[in-house]
């Protein structure tokens, strides 16, 4: 992630705030350009077109939001990555909207493994693979929020609160938005040093995004010599079998908290860990409903 001066935004903002000078919002814009791009791609995994695409739909936002900003001690990053979180799940909410009243249905398959990443990580949780449609296992009119609600509810009420709270951790992306009241309840500990819990969870996997990355556009360019080798009549099968070596090694990566940090945070050993994870990851499979 590329890092934002804290003290020049906020006095940025400040400025905008009372001026509503259209300089001043330009510099804001271009001091947060990089992060508002690269926020998606590693945060969900997305590819350059639809990072562009969200950008584009966060600047029309941009003003409404940051007016909304208060200064507080918290770091400004914070704040606007929590506000970049919901502004790109009300982004893919619009999409699915657009995609379902043109009747397109949304699916995930192994020949193209460019897509939503916490689509990934809803599927991750139960079944471990990546060849699937979403319309297979949720309803119609449910997104990823609620059925990451749903499911919480369904853990918090069938097991105890520290196996509830290890499965959550370790499954973070999926329920980010869910974990800081457990975690404060738990600990009793603040919200401020909840969120710096996730954080540090968040920190023991957040390089993967980089491979994620890196993975996606060689497996583009890897699509753009094939199409542009079809159109001239050549059939080259090393990068058809170059190709499926980037979707395996896409499939391998794993983007979830580390049992050790989780052994650490809880005070258990590690094999403990994996029980808890096995053991509700089998009542899901057995019980839960999406």
């Amino acid at each position: 992630m590329f890092l934002i001066d804290d003290e020049y935004i906020k006095k940025s903002i400040s400025i905008y705030k009372s001026t509503r000078s259209v300089i001043t919002l330009k510099e804001i814009n271009e001091h947060l350009s990089r992060y508002i791009y690269n926020y998606p791609r590693k945060a969900f995994g997305i590819n350059h077109e639809s990072a562009l695409d969200f950008y584009c739909y966060y600047l029309e936002r941009i003003e409404n939001i940051i007016l909304k900003y208060n200064e507080t001690e918290v770091k400004f990053i914070t704040w606007f990555t929590y506000t970049l979180r919901n502004s790109y799940l009300n982004y893919v909410d619009y999409k699915k909207r657009k995609e379902k009243h043109n009747n397109n249905v949304e699916e995930v398959s192994i020949d193209a493994p460019i897509c939503n990443r916490e689509a990934y990580t809803l599927h991750d949780v139960l079944y471990d693979t990546k060849s699937y449609s979403l319309s297979d296992y949720v309803d119609s009119t449910d997104d990823i929020e609620s059925i990451s609600l749903k499911m919480f509810n369904y853990i918090e009420s069938v097991f105890n609160e520290r196996d509830s709270l290890t499965f959550f951790m370790h499954n973070l992306e999926l329920f980010i938005n869910l974990v800081s009241k457990p975690l404060m309840n738990y600990f009793n500990i603040s919200y401020e040093e909840a969120y710096s819990i996730i954080e540090k969870a968040r920190a023991t996997y957040i390089h993967k995004y980089n491979d994620i990355i890196k993975l996606q556009d060689s497996i583009a360019n890897i699509n753009s010599q094939i199409a542009e080798n079809n159109r001239k009549g050549i059939f080259t099968i090393h990068l058809a079998s170059k190709k499926q070596q980037r979707i395996k090694k896409l499939q391998s990566i794993k983007v979830t908290v580390s049992y050790d940090f989780l052994s650490k945070l809880f005070d258990i050993t590690v094999n403990a860990v994996t029980k808890i994870i096995k053991k509700i990851k089998t009542q899901l499979k057995e019980s839960f409903k999406l």
